[in-house]
């Protein structure tokens, strides 16, 4: 039996000799089922693969996005759990009348922080940097008439900061940024400030005239967070300032060089005054 042939003659407009193109019948048909399955095959390509593949660099995005996010809620459950471990120290610091509220009783979202007047908006991340936490700012300009005592026997006779004599009324400014946990009256040091500024770093400041801050508010270096006093147990106007980290107390005159000059207690003059 002969095969069939399709022939296809393409002529020339200057009557050269035609070019003959030759199919047969079963080449043509395996040549239209080949061009089928391709159009098949690039709508089912169109239909189900091309949005996944234009989605592509927007569902990277979103990942790189979801581990950052993830990044920050690690730290700050991080900063959380090392608040959670110095409630119980900070109520012992400053006695038993201290009525500051167990964190696991706050009736909030372990992440959230209260917005408050002077705190930043709520729609934006708190990022407070590594240098902003470290305290080194004077909280107060005035002279040293108690320093540091950390190495007594019975620790009633420690004396875990230092006092710095000025005039009523003068402001009180965070040596740090940070984040207040605590704003209130205790019977030792009267009216009470303590931040909390991370990478396991807190500040007490005692003594005020009386506070401007509230607990859960930002704050940054320098801002004031209350008026020099003589509240609590006080023999006249001075602040008494503690930096601890991670659990342990640090010598404030340390970490402020400007304090290491206007240091006028007993360990430099044999002279005290009885502030505490």
């Amino acid at each position: 039996m002969n095969k069939q042939f399709y022939t296809i003659h393409l002529l020339s407009a200057n009557k050269d000799k035609p070019i003959v193109f030759s199919f047969s019948v079963t080449a043509l048909q395996l040549l239209l089922a080949l061009l089928i399955i391709m159009v098949l095959a690039t709508a089912v390509f169109s239909y189900f693969f091309l949005p996944r593949a234009l989605q592509y660099n927007e569902l990277a995005r979103q990942n790189e996005q979801l581990i950052q996010d993830r990044l920050i809620v690690a730290r700050i459950l991080s900063d959380y759990n090392q608040i959670r471990q110095m409630d119980r120290y900070v109520r012992s610091i400053l006695g038993a009348d201290l009525t500051l509220p167990s964190l696991d009783s706050l009736n909030l979202d372990s992440l959230y922080i209260p917005p408050t007047v002077d705190s930043r908006p709520s729609d934006k991340a708190i990022e407070i940097s590594y240098l902003e936490n470290i305290p080194i700012y004077p909280p107060v300009d005035g002279f040293i008439t108690q320093g540091f005592i950390n190495d007594r026997i019975f620790t009633n006779d420690n004396h875990y900061g230092v006092d710095i004599a000025a005039a009523t009324g003068e402001p009180i400014r965070a040596a740090a940024s940070g984040i207040v946990v605590f704003s209130d009256w205790t019977h030792r040091y009267g009216y009470t400030v303590i931040i909390y500024h991370s990478h396991g770093y807190f500040t007490i400041y005692g003594h005020h005239q009386r506070n401007i801050v509230e607990a859960h508010q930002y704050i940054q270096r320098g801002d004031v967070i209350g008026l020099l006093g003589d509240t609590g147990i006080s023999d006249g106007p001075h602040l008494h300032f503690e930096i601890w980290k991670e659990g342990a107390p640090i010598n404030p005159q340390n970490m402020i060089y400007s304090y290491r000059r206007a240091d006028i207690s007993v360990k430099t003059t044999g002279v005290s005054d009885g502030i505490r």
